[in-house]
């Protein structure tokens, strides 16, 4: 008797001690639980084979240009969103904040990164060229020095003030393939930024051609924050130039998209770093996803759908099957004569009579301007 209540205590000893302590209730102030502060949603797109699937935003704003959100907490709701991997590109030669003024263009960078190695999170070091059309927006990836470029976007005369034509319109400082060839000779990988906007016109000029031609714009996004181009699948289909999908992110991402899944490029890199980030960047292993939608290389998109889709087979001859989409992807296709459809929902499994090597359109997923068409088993 004496042995079981010595061992009632003892548990009770351990028990109390490795007890919380319950808050302290008083009418000045009561403690009423342990907020939730670092809750990840978890978005499934399965890996591919011989490559991790990266998450990743390349576009985005802080309160140093004309955004409404600071570098680090970019880091954390990107992390909270569940991406993987963000730019911090912020604007050259913009300059909107009540009171700042960014003089060191490393700030907002340095700032970012220190934030991103507390969480494990990886940023890329990037600036936003920013311009008039015909050059428009260019992000700048993996830049080393972000302070080369030329501060101010039109004509100045010595004072500073602008200058203006005749009819009293700011004249455009002609210094933009400068600033291009200064993050080329950095090694960066050039994104050429939402082309349809802000002149709702979606237009290849011709420097963009030539450069495309050349070799020297690596990626264009198809959707940029709440739009898409669809002609930008054309210069794919003309060009193989490869799509991207980024938020451009001004405000907080709750404000902007809510419960939603926010757009993001698909990296298929061979390590979770920035090495092997860039490298799969410049090999061009991407798929843009953006409400519900793809877009790239049809390997990769046939590689990721047969990673998301799991074929249970139930009846061969009658072609009866089970898919199960593990996803958060969804599929929408269409088979047979009547183009009969099938939606396969993220996370769900259906049951369906599809007779071996039927070939279903798949047709939310882009290879330019044709939808993949491919066989499920």
């Amino acid at each position: 008797m004496k042995r079981l209540s010595l061992l009632i205590g003892l548990v009770a000893i351990v028990a109390t001690a490795g007890a919380k302590t319950p808050p302290e209730i008083s009418d000045d102030r009561t403690v009423c639980g342990q907020l939730e502060k670092a809750v990840r949603r978890v978005i499934s797109i399965p890996d591919i084979e011989g490559y991790k699937t990266l998450k990743c935003d390349f576009h985005m704003h802080t309160v140093f240009a004309d955004a409404h959100v600071s570098p680090t907490g970019r880091v954390r709701e990107a992390w909270q969103d569940g991406l993987d991997v963000i730019a911090m590109s912020e604007h050259v030669a913009v300059h909107k904040s009540p009171g700042i003024k960014l003089k060191d263009y490393n700030l907002p960078i340095n700032q970012a990164v220190k934030e991103g190695k507390k969480w494990g999170f990886l940023v890329v070091p990037a600036v936003e060229i920013t311009r008039t059309k015909p050059f428009g927006h260019m992000n700048a990836l993996f830049i080393k020095d972000p302070n080369v470029f030329e501060e101010t976007r039109y004509k100045v005369d010595e004072n500073g003030k602008l200058l203006r034509d005749k009819d009293g319109n700011r004249i455009p400082n002609p210094t933009e393939m400068d600033d291009f060839r200064k993050a080329e000779e950095q090694g960066c990988f050039m994104l050429w930024n939402h082309p349809g906007w802000p002149d709702k016109k979606c237009t290849l000029y011709p420097l963009q051609k030539q450069l495309i031609k050349e070799g020297r714009i690596h990626a264009v996004e198809l959707f940029n924050g709440s739009e898409w181009y669809p002609k930008v699948l054309d210069w794919f289909d003309e060009y193989k130039l490869p799509m991207m999908a980024n938020s451009d992110i001004h405000d907080t991402s709750r404000f902007v998209y809510g419960n939603q899944i926010r757009p993001m490029t698909l990296v298929f890199a061979k390590e979770y770093t920035l090495e092997s980030l860039r490298e799969a960047l410049f090999a061009g292993r991407m798929l843009a996803f953006f409400e519900g939608k793809l877009a790239g290389e049809q390997k990769y998109l046939s590689q990721l759908i047969d990673a998301s889709l799991k074929v249970q087979v139930v009846d061969e001859k009658k072609g009866v099957i089970v898919v199960t989409n593990i996803s958060d992807i969804p599929f929408q296709t269409l088979f047979g004569e009547r183009m009969i459809p099938v939606l396969f929902r993220p996370h769900s499994a259906i049951r369906i009579t599809v007779p071996k090597g039927t070939e279903l359109d798949f047709i939310n997923c882009y290879v330019g301007r044709q939808t993949l068409k491919k066989e499920i088993w």
